[in-house]
């Protein structure tokens, strides 16, 4: 045997789709549901259609203890919000400085970092000495070496 709330539903849908007469009939084309059936639509509404939850309430020790949480949350994300600041203001700073640095060094250079065209930028071979490992790993094309002859 089925559910109450299965009964329930197929005995509501049976009783809408009766009362609809007629217009209960599928007709071809017509209509903006699912191959044009409109008892398609009443059966998803009977099925899937959830009934409006009931308001929260909160008994006033959780409302302050829920009040206390957000309070929290809140300076939390504002703490975090100053400390990304003061990180990006020192990130500035820096970047104000070693312009001026660049600018004392090498006039022509400061000119082109500043500027905003294509063919003006910094050679793409110029690199700094790091621990790093070369651009090119592994030269896949050298010749194998010859065995050395045992004596």
């Amino acid at each position: 045997m089925s559910s109450p709330f299965a009964r329930t539903a197929l005995t509501k849908a049976t009783s809408l789709m009766r009362a609809g007469g007629s217009s209960a009939i599928p007709k071809k084309g017509g209509g903006n549901s699912l191959n044009g059936e409109p008892r398609n639509d009443l059966i998803k509404k009977v099925l899937f259609d959830a009934p409006p939850r009931p308001p929260v309430r909160l008994s006033p020790e959780d409302m302050t203890r829920h009040e206390t949480i957000e309070r929290a949350w809140k300076l939390v994300r504002q703490q975090q919000k100053q400390a990304q600041e003061e990180g990006l203001a020192r990130k500035f700073e820096m970047m104000r400085k070693a312009n001026a640095e660049l600018e004392a060094t090498s006039a022509q250079l400061f000119k082109h970092s500043q500027t905003k065209e294509r063919h003006a930028v910094f050679p793409r071979q110029l690199r700094t000495l790091t621990d790093t490992p070369p651009k090119q790993i592994w030269n896949y094309r050298q010749p194998a070496a010859a065995p050395s002859p045992k004596a």
